[in-house]
């Protein structure tokens, strides 16, 4: 069954105006930034609940100012109990919509400019122990059929061997590997290619699962059990399954494998800026949280070998 596509809906009860800068500011998201559709649906959502506000409250979208989005933030907190994370990435939305209709000359003055995004404690990412790596990538259940079997070996293997986005996994093309199954061309986020590579583990087992799969059907490598294409949903669920039979407390996410995958690299001596490039990171600060990591495993090995750091 085909999944619904991700659509914020213009309510009947919008002004025209209001609705014309609604499909303008979607159109510029989705082409222009190019933007993920679940990024397109986040940011169009928290625009029509700014929207709801203004109506409610009489206020004109195009003559907000501070003290306007004060109150909208406020009336937020105090009716949807929002944390500081959601608040900031509802502010992120008002800001690049303001932005939008400052570049179109709608406005003469972004006032989301001078509202502050609130502090909020950066959360280092959750990573799985060498232990429980090798735990998750050696079990094999007895009740699955082989080729699902070596479907969900290979899914496991490349994602801890390349760090991909789940979405950039379910996405690659049987075209997009090298013939000797050692790296993968990935379409990331905003459409930025790069290349990953892939270790002597995951190419075998990515090779008996090919073996398996055959080359008729979709085009993508990985197929669910009626040979179609392997949805985003479909690669937690088969990651979900895995921990439950494997009795394992820590969940099993795609993007605790790309956590991982990067820790364990900067843990090896890994140049973060290669880190950066082998994840798809367009910003340096977003590799750097798993430098954090990494120093925190340094400071764990020297207090516990080091004589005096025992004292």
């Amino acid at each position: 069954m085909t999944l619904p596509v991700l659509e914020v809906q213009i309510p009947e009860h919008f002004p025209q105006v209001m609705a014309d800068l609604f499909r303008s500011y979607r159109t510029y998201l989705k082409i222009e930034k190019n933007y993920s559709e679940h990024t397109l649906f986040a940011y169009l959502r928290d625009l029509k609940f700014f929207f709801e506000f203004c109506l409610k409250e009489e206020i004109d979208i195009l003559s907000v100012d501070v003290l306007d989005v004060r109150a909208y933030f406020s009336d937020l907190k105090s009716t949807k109990k929002q944390d500081k994370r959601t608040q900031s990435r509802k502010l992120s939305s008002l800001r690049t919509f303001y932005k939008f209709l400052f570049r179109e000359e709608k406005i003469g003055a972004n006032p989301i400019l001078q509202v502050s995004f609130p502090k909020t404690k950066k959360k280092l990412p959750k990573n799985f122990t060498p232990i429980e790596t090798e735990d998750i990538l050696d079990y094999e259940d007895p009740e699955k059929k082989e080729v699902l079997g070596k479907r969900d070996k290979a899914i496991v293997e490349v994602l801890y061997s390349t760090g991909l986005r789940v979405f950039e996994l379910v996405n690659a093309k049987l075209s997009d590997l090298n013939e000797e199954l050692t790296s993968l061309k990935v379409m990331g986020k905003r459409r930025k290619e790069r290349f990953v590579f892939i270790g002597p583990e995951a190419k075998e087992a990515l090779r008996e699962y090919l073996e398996e799969r055959g080359s008729a059907g979709p085009e993508e490598i990985f197929l669910n059990q009626r040979g179609g294409k392997l949805t985003t949903r479909g690669i937690r669920y088969i990651l979900s399954e895995r921990r439950s039979v494997m009795g394992m407390e820590k969940a099993i996410t795609p993007h605790k494998f790309r956590h991982t995958f990067a820790t364990d690299l900067l843990n090896a001596g890994a140049d973060i800026r290669a880190v950066q490039e082998l994840l798809g990171h367009s910003s340096l600060s977003s590799t750097q949280v798993y430098l954090s990591v990494s120093r925190d495993r340094l400071k764990e090995v020297y207090r516990n070998a080091h004589p005096h750091a025992k004292k």
